[in-house]
């Protein structure tokens, strides 16, 4: 034993003295304008340190084995970097002595003024997804970004590809990657994880990582960056972070909301460097609404958010739009998707379509807000049925029973502030009146779910029914469903809608089955098989 003991001594000694690697034992490097000027002030970070570049552009912090990459969080005087059109603020930690960043000035300073596109769950399963996602989704992003006014930018809110259980879509992430270039959308676009953005099996990755959640996403963070960053636009500090947490190595599926002890503490420590009075956006997959109630450090981040007093969260996973006030002043948007349901229609299960989000912002407000529907005018913000509307197909149908005297109307980004009108014949006769929240998923069709675009996807296209798809999945809930009883059942009617900023939205039409043509979802791709049938 104890000669066994000395060789694997002389080994190491040997492998030593002839030249392996010893990493250094600090990060160092510089930050630099394109004139060569030094920046100072600017928060550089391995996602567990955070520290602020000196009076020559310079930085050092203690190496740590758990860290991946080194990034800035890009001040807004200066430009997004871009290579091959995607954001680039991070360098992977190597055996490198120093890791400089080179940053080009804003011609004109910070911006006064920007758009925010917020795209949740784009989701792409099979390539036939990928297709779809650069015909619909981003060449309207593109369209619509050149018709607004003022620099343009976007994040994803998670969920970019769709591995789930043994299947590993992670392959698509290269081809998704380069629709969402610069080039493709008309703007830079970052990224953040999901629950469906993992790697499997994690024999596949590398070993070095502390946790499961974290050996999850390397791929992810080797394509896109870090999976917890900042960066600056104008009076605004965005923030993404990973929140999901896994349970174990085996079970893929198994996961809740939740940050760790690390996370927390970098998220204190990235927002002490951001100046007072600045609007904190903090990006994230999995909404806090339900999270928090079991997640201490949910929590935690939430009494953060507070303090700080100007705080938004943005958020996705549910495929549905809600808006949520807590009453720590703090409040939440839950994204609609740009993959729908799935990408098997063009609308979510709440009925809202296949979209994606916009918000102006000037200084350090949001000023406006709009749900943009692929391929619709942004100002197609609702829908209308008649309360005993038939809706399904040869799968399922769903009666409606509200009575023959009652429309339902779907408002999809309906917030707090908004304003309604109900006109019969020409004449104001009343306003909206919301429905409560229901969970129904059988007969009598009488809730506030959207039941049009449940038999779309559930009816029609057979989900729940064939290829081992789960029905509840094209049935959640709507938090933006309204009633009104008709004074006269045979009027002529028009429902007029304003938002917090003063838009004006109208809708006379009445939705009926005949509208499923709308929703007619993909262009004749051949249907690659699925993993499991």
């Amino acid at each position: 034993m104890k000669k066994l003991v000395l060789l694997i001594i002389s080994i190491a000694l040997c492998s030593s003295a002839f030249g392996a690697k010893v990493l250094p034992p600090d990060v160092k490097g510089c930050v630099k304008d394109t004139y060569g000027n030094p920046i100072a002030g600017v928060a550089v970070s391995d996602g567990y340190t955070v520290v602020l570049t000196d009076e020559e552009g310079k930085y050092c912090f203690p190496r740590i084995p758990e860290a991946y990459q080194v990034f800035i969080s890009i001040p807004s005087e200066y430009e997004v970097p871009l290579r091959q059109g995607q954001p680039v603020f991070y360098k992977k930690l190597e055996d490198r002595p120093a890791y400089d960043f080179v940053l080009k000035p804003l011609k004109n300073g910070p911006e006064k003024e920007f758009n925010l596109f917020l795209v949740a769950d784009p989701q792409c399963q099979w390539v036939w997804h990928v297709r779809r996602l650069r015909e619909e989704a981003v060449a309207d992003m593109k369209a619509y970004a050149g018709k607004c006014k003022g620099p343009d930018y976007a994040i994803t809110l998670g969920d970019i590809a769709y591995s789930e259980g043994h299947r590993n879509t992670n392959y698509l992430l290269p081809m998704i990657r380069q629709e969402f270039s610069a080039e493709n959308t008309g703007m830079p676009v970052f990224q953040t994880v999901g629950n469906h953005d993992f790697e499997y099996p994690l024999t596949a990755v590398e070993e070095g990582s502390p946790t499961i959640s974290v050996r999850r996403h390397r791929y992810f963070e080797d394509m896109f960056g870090p999976a917890n960053y900042s960066f600056n636009r104008g009076d605004v500090h965005i923030v993404s972070m990973f929140d999901v947490n896994f349970t174990s190595f085996g079970y893929p599926g198994k996961y809740y909301g939740d940050f760790s002890d690390a996370q927390v503490a970098w998220l204190e420590k990235d927002l002490a460097a951001v100046p007072a009075g600045k609007l904190i956006i903090l990006c994230v997959h999995i909404p806090f609404e339900n999270a928090i109630k079991n997640s201490p450090n949910m929590k935690r981040v939430m009494d953060i958010l507070a303090a700080r007093g100007n705080s938004l969260i943005v958020s996705g996973h549910t495929h549905t739009i809600k808006h949520i006030h807590y009453p720590n002043g703090v409040s939440e948007f839950v994204a609609g998707a740009m993959s729908g349901c799935w990408w098997w229609s063009k609308n979510c299960a709440d009925g809202a379509p296949n979209g994606y989000s916009v918000w102006k912002i000037k200084g350090n407000r949001v000023v406006s807000d709009i749900y943009k529907g692929q391929n619709f005018k942004d100002t197609y913000q609702m829908r209308i049925y008649k309360g005993d509307a038939e809706y399904g197909g040869q799968y399922e149908k769903f009666k409606m029973e509200h009575g023959a005297g009652t429309i339902l109307v779907n408002v999809w980004n309906w917030d707090e502030g908004w304003k309604s009108e109900v006109y019969e014949n020409g004449k104001l006769c009343g306003s909206l009146e919301k429905m409560p929240i229901s969970s129904e998923f059988g007969a009598p069709y009488n809730g506030s779910k959207d039941w049009w675009a449940i038999g779309y996807n559930v009816g029609v296209v057979g989900r729940g029914h064939i290829h081992g798809s789960t029905r509840n999945n094209y049935c959640s809930k709507n938090y933006h469903m309204f009633r009104y009883v008709l004074k006269d059942p045979q009027a002529r009617i028009k429902v007029v809608v304003y938002d917090n900023s003063g838009r004006k939205f109208t809708c006379s039409r009445i939705t009926t089955a005949d509208d499923y043509q709308t929703l007619a979802a993909r262009p004749a791709y051949p249907v690659e098989p699925g993993w499991e049938e």
